[in-house]
């Protein structure tokens, strides 16, 4: 086992150290001595001299300087023990900023990021490619008869559903509150159909029981539509979520394929509209 001297204790460095200096010093003043006088009367006391001189400065310069290494060395163990908290704090951040952390799957900003990267790669090019928009049917229902938390143990349920269903390359991520993002990368539209049909069959039979023994099943409609690379984020998005509308308009549960000419979602009414649009339907009921 190799050892170096700073690893040493304080005295043993001084020990050594010392011994050095004062075989050194014997050696150098008994040479010079020999050479300009000879061995006289003196020659033995400068020897004793050149012995001790070197023994009282080292010792207490020694012991001095080995604390101050042996302070350092344990001030450089604490710096190494904050860096390496350090990383596992900016780990801890980048999942938290990268994954959502009820399902495992990635957030919403980390989905869009990579799905930008992937339908633009090289390596994929001239590949087809297929975009889902995942919604849970009813979830508002689930939410408001067995609380938030069971709602938050559904919605990881799905997540396990995806992560055990795609492919490893797929890219899924929770962009909404019961919303999912699915990107399947050098997928023609037949197959993503294909896989879609086996997610929504897959969280169809997911036992899920809010309560115990009692199994509520968890649907989720569907909307698909073909990714080209010159197609914009917002334009793909768009498709999927108009094909989606469509999959709950039929009656959920289901997957749709975006087609040209699809009606889309309806957008919101302003107040005027809305005033106007009451005025006939409480006079059905009236």
């Amino acid at each position: 086992m190799k050892t170096t001297l700073s690893s040493l204790s304080p005295v043993r460095q001084t020990a050594i150290i010392s011994a050095i200096a004062a075989l050194l010093s014997v050696t150098f003043t008994g040479t010079v001595y020999f050479i300009f006088f000879g061995v006289d009367d003196r020659f033995w006391a400068a020897i004793n001299m050149s012995f001790l001189i070197p023994w009282a400065i080292t010792i207490p310069l020694g012991l001095h300087m080995s604390k101050q290494r042996f302070k350092l060395f344990c001030i450089t163990n604490r710096l190494q023990e904050t860096q390496a908290r350090l990383r596992i704090a900016n780990k801890a951040l980048e999942l938290r900023a990268n994954y959502d952390g009820m399902t495992g799957l990635l957030s919403r900003d980390s989905f869009f990021t990579q799905l930008d990267k992937l339908r633009t790669a090289e390596h994929l090019e001239g590949c087809p490619h297929v975009l889902m928009i995942v919604d849970v049917d009813h979830f508002k229902h689930i939410n408001d008869n067995f609380g938030h938390p069971v709602g938050d143990k559904a919605l990881s349920l799905l997540g396990k559903v995806f992560r055990k269903t795609l492919r490893e390359n797929d890219l899924v991520g929770r962009i909404g509150g019961e919303e999912f993002g699915l990107f399947l990368p050098a997928t023609s539209v037949p197959e993503g159909r294909i896989i879609g049909e086996i997610i929504r069959h897959e969280i169809e039979k997911t036992i899920f029981e809010p309560v115990e023994k009692m199994r509520h099943v968890i649907t989720v409609s569907i909307g698909l539509t073909a990714v080209a690379a010159h197609q914009e984020r917002g334009t793909l998005l768009g498709n999927a979520d108009t094909a989606l509308f469509a999959a709950k308009r039929k009656g959920r549960n289901q997957v749709v394929l975006f087609e040209p000419g699809m009606q889309g979602k309806p957008q919101p009414l302003n107040e005027k509209e809305r005033d106007s649009e009451r005025a006939p339907l409480y006079s059905n009921f009236m």
